[in-house]
């Protein structure tokens, strides 16, 4: 019979004393927390109680998060630790933390109290919360959301019960200043070499698509009419997040995991590293079909897109979030090609 680690036992019990802080506040319920918000105040927490070295923390897509959780806790109300006497806090306990947020939120990220963070448009949220933290690559994560909070409210204004009146008025340019600044965070950073071939070839997908939109004039249409694109737009942001963003953050997540499971989220990650070019490829072709449902021809030079390939011992996380534009990087970290391609030896 195995028992139930620290670590999961820890996570179970921020997780219940969350969800019953948030249904003892009146007007709330556990449905009002999405998995982004919960995954940062449940951080917020652990790291306020001096416990974030005893469970496993990782920079991933929608920055630092909790893979234990992200994977599923099963019975976490059976696992949560109940015993206020013990070395670490109860559900009570910390419950009774997050209700204290109402009158005192300093602690919080941004400083809001639990029910303006669930109140808040969540991206809206998300970009203050990477604006005020110092993480890791922080202009990349902001440049991110830009992109991402784009597409979102392009979509968004599309949906009929969303009860958006109006559409972003230009479409193209804030994309592609937004993009023009996460490829030059990605070549400030030797380790992201050759990743910026793949924001390229996003970009002018996105582009032919939202100029398809503006030529038909999608911005002008009443909500009923738009409501007929939200389908596209709702793909292209999947493309972006899924395709693009996820592809260039588990190589950030590769060397930023740290805890007591970090070597097994670290190796599930390698091999998803390895098959970057694959996912995006695979992501894109599922978009040109629903591209091709609104007459939209798009396109990527798969020939443009290099291979990523990692060397799984030659990067500390101290290095890794060191190496900048002019540092050497030890060729053998990160390469667009493998080593026994004739041309490796050619690659710095």
């Amino acid at each position: 019979m195995s028992f139930p680690s620290t670590e999961v036992r820890l996570i179970a019990t921020f997780k219940q004393g969350l969800k019953q802080a948030v249904s003892d506040i009146d007007g709330y319920s556990w449905d009002d927390v999405d998995s982004i918000t919960e995954q940062k105040l449940l951080l917020m927490a652990i790291r306020d109680h001096d416990l974030d070295s005893e469970v496993t923390i990782q920079w991933y897509a929608d920055g630092d998060m909790l893979p234990e959780l992200d994977h599923g806790i099963e019975n976490a109300g059976e696992l949560a630790i109940r015993d206020e006497e013990g070395p670490y806090p109860a559900v009570q306990q910390v419950a009774e933390y997050y209700i204290a947020t109402e009158e005192n939120s300093e602690s919080l990220p941004t400083e809001m109290s639990i029910t303006e963070v669930i109140n808040a448009e969540t991206f809206s949220w998300l970009r203050e919360y990477y604006d005020q933290r110092d993480g890791p690559f922080q202009d990349l994560y902001l440049a991110n959301i830009d992109t991402h909070l784009h597409l979102y409210q392009c979509a968004k204004a599309c949906d009929p019960e969303a009860a958006v009146e109006d559409f972003p008025e230009n479409l193209i340019q804030p994309l592609s200043e937004r993009t023009s600044e996460m490829k030059r965070e990605l070549l400030r950073f030797q380790v992201f070499a050759g990743l910026e071939s793949y924001v390229t070839q996003f970009t002018k997908v996105a582009e032919t698509v939202l100029d398809e939109c503006a030529n038909r004039g999608v911005a002008e249409m009443d909500q009923e009419q738009r409501s007929e694109y939200q389908k596209l737009l709702q793909h292209l942001d999947t493309f972006y997040y899924h395709g693009l963003w996820k592809q260039i953050t588990r190589l950030i997540a590769v060397h930023t995991v740290s805890g007591p499971e970090d070597y097994f989220e670290r190796a599930a990650n390698w091999g998803r590293v390895e098959k970057t070019k694959e996912k995006f490829v695979e992501v894109f072709s599922e978009f040109a079909e629903t591209a091709s449902e609104y007459d939209i021809d798009v396109d990527i030079k798969e020939d443009q897109l290099p291979e990523v390939w990692i060397n799984r011992e030659s990067i500390t996380k101290e290095e890794f979030l060191d190496w900048e534009l002019g540092q050497s990087l030890p060729k053998d970290a990160v390469s667009s090609v493998p080593e026994d391609d004739p041309v490796y030896d050619l690659v710095g």
